[in-house]
């Protein structure tokens, strides 16, 4: 082999050597937003946030049933199923809700209507942490077979943005082979940010 030759071709081995441990660099650092560090690196969470836009008018009872959907996509941001009869039922171990509203408010009641699992006919307790913008606002318990009633008041947000989070440190495997992002813990029935 001619000496421009073997030296074209060690110049090619080396650039795919140089480009395939840039990718590995890539790989071993990835620069991603952080809920897709969250749900597909970390693991942190089960909760893949989606592009909804949380359109809501302030007062108003959004219900999570097939007729009322419309209304309810416009704020379920993930970890929801449904609508499946009179609710939406948490997947995973969180789910969210944003609420983004024009009317200025002062401070707010958040209102939940929500009910525990039932599994082999018997209702499982779930604890559900209630994270308003990052802050923890409470924490209930569901432990009736019936709908119970939250309502919890909060500062309203400047911007009239609220991103919620429900958090579920009890939420159960319904099948032997449910993976950790199919656990289930309640039903979401209904939920309003109503002006204090």
């Amino acid at each position: 082999m001619s000496s421009p030759l073997r030296l074209g071709a060690y110049l090619l081995v080396g650039l795919v050597a140089l480009f395939e441990l840039g990718v590995v660099w890539l790989m071993l650092h990835p620069q991603v937003p952080p809920d897709y560090r969250a749900y597909y690196i970390d693991k942190t969470t089960t909760c893949l946030n989606q592009p909804v836009s949380g359109q809501y008018a302030l007062g108003t009872t959004v219900r999570f049933t097939p007729e009322d959907r419309d209304a309810a996509k416009l704020i379920r941001v993930c970890g929801w199923e449904g609508p499946a009869g009179d609710g939406n039922h948490a997947v995973g171990t969180s789910a969210r809700l944003r609420f983004v509203y024009a009317k200025p408010a002062t401070a707010l009641t958040l209102q939940l209507a929500m009910v525990a699992i039932q599994k082999g006919g018997a209702t499982v307790p779930q604890r559900v942490e209630i994270v308003a913008n990052g802050t923890l606002l409470d924490t209930v318990t569901l432990d009736q077979p019936t709908p119970q009633q939250v309502s919890l008041p909060l500062p309203a947000p400047a911007d009239g943005r609220l991103e919620l989070e429900l958090r579920f440190p009890d939420a159960v495997q319904m099948g032997p082979t449910d993976p950790d992002n199919r656990l289930r813990s309640i039903k979401l029935l209904s939920a309003a940010l109503l002006p204090a």
